[in-house]
């Protein structure tokens, strides 16, 4: 049986009573989140730009489905359009003259379609709100699932179907380096652009660990050098797929937003897993995990997660320039001998220092400890806080 982790949209979305577009990377999961927490009357996919599909598998032409909409909203109903992005803009007036009795709720798979419904000449401004699906926080994962580890994978729904733990995702990373590449290739598809060459090794060499954009700039040779890996890189960020960090210094450190397609990515850049036969036996999993616990870590003491690759601190809180407390994360034991250079190195660069580990409390050096437990309390209390509001 599948598992289907809550998640806190779902209540949002039970009360919805105005126009909403749901919208994100492919694969967030929100279509399941509306199948499982709207009470919808009618709910239409758009196939292609003359088609849609309902949910009995008929198919129906764009206009005649247009005018099922009309109907069902000038009765009160609720209605979802599913893969609105793929809905010619020459409709939207038609959408923008539909009877306000109903709810319209459109999702899409792409973050250019926000350009689309919000442009100032869009027939749809100020009809709609915008809602954006991310990948699942580590908090509401951990506080489910109740493993450190695998919380960090499921944090990308797509993957939940397939594995059911993290040794077994490395013995099959070949077919989801694979998918990892397609997903990438629909992203680019649905924001109407190209994955060229140079956007897919960016994203090779950002799942390595590389991350300055001069650095980028060197070994791709981009015409326009740094500052044209720059611009590539904000335009990957808009689109889901790279997210910034903030560091001590001016820099940003760039990070796949996925730990599933960042892992993916690793594998293919170092190994070429996909064109050929060759056992995996280790990933780079303790840098995801320690991205993932950071941010909750970081929403629990209410500060920003910052990383410094320079000082080599794992993660500091931070409340504007005030730096609440730095952690040093690791997937098995801390020693004492390793807690105390740990607490050495952080405490030049934060007054409070703690320790995380997913295998063991660490020792009771520095100001806090944090273990397997403590972590899975953490996230039970996030996600009680997040119902509350």
């Amino acid at each position: 049986m599948r598992l289907v982790l809550k998640r806190k949209e779902c209540e949002e979305l039970k009360n919805v009573d105005y126009w909403l577009l749901l919208y994100g990377r492919r694969k967030t999961g929100k279509t399941t989140l509306i199948k499982n927490c709207i009470k919808y009357d009618y709910f239409v996919t758009i196939a292609n730009e003359t088609e849609g599909l309902l949910e009995g598998g008929e198919r129906i032409k764009i206009e005649e489905l247009l005018k099922e909409v009309r109907s069902e909203l000038k009765r009160g109903n609720k209605v979802v359009i599913d893969e609105f992005q793929r809905l010619p803009e020459k409709f939207y007036v038609d959408i923008s003259t539909f009877d306000k009795s109903g709810i319209l709720i459109l999702s899409g798979s792409s973050y250019g379609i926000l350009n689309k419904v919000f442009d100032r000449n869009s027939p749809l401004l100020g009809l709609i709100t915008p809602k954006e699906i991310p990948i699942i926080s580590y908090e509401e994962v951990l506080s489910q699932l109740e493993d450190p580890l695998l919380s960090t994978l499921f944090r990308d729904p797509w993957i939940i179907p397939f594995i059911n733990s993290y040794e077994e995702f490395v013995n099959r990373i070949k077919e989801f380096s694979l998918i990892s590449k397609g997903l990438i290739g629909e992203v680019f598809k649905e924001e109407e652009r190209s994955l060229t060459e140079t956007y897919y090794q960016l994203l090779l060499r950002v799942a390595e660990g590389i991350w300055r954009t001069s650095e980028l700039a060197g070994i791709l040779q981009v015409k326009g050098g740094e500052a044209t890996v720059s611009s590539l890189m904000n335009k990957l960020n808009k689109m889901g797929l790279i997210k910034k960090i903030r560091t001590l210094g001016k820099e940003y450190y760039y990070r796949h937003v996925s730990p599933v397609i960042s892992l993916s990515l690793y594998a293919e850049s170092k190994y070429l897993i996909t064109e050929r036969d060759v056992k995996i036996y280790e990933l780079p999993i303790g840098l995801e995990v320690q991205f993932s616990v950071g941010e909750m870590i970081s929403k629990y003491y209410g500060g920003d997660f910052v990383y410094s690759p320079k000082e080599d601190i794992d993660m500091i809180v931070m409340k504007g320039k005030k730096r609440i407390i730095a952690f040093e994360v690791k997937m098995g034991e801390i020693t004492t001998s390793e807690a105390k250079e740990a607490i050495k190195k952080m405490s030049k660069v934060a007054e409070k220092v703690g320790l995380i580990s997913l295998k063991d409390k660490p020792p009771e050096i520095g100001d806090v400890s944090i273990g397997p437990k403590e972590l899975i309390e953490i996230s039970k209390e996030l996600n009680k806080k997040k119902e509350e509001k």
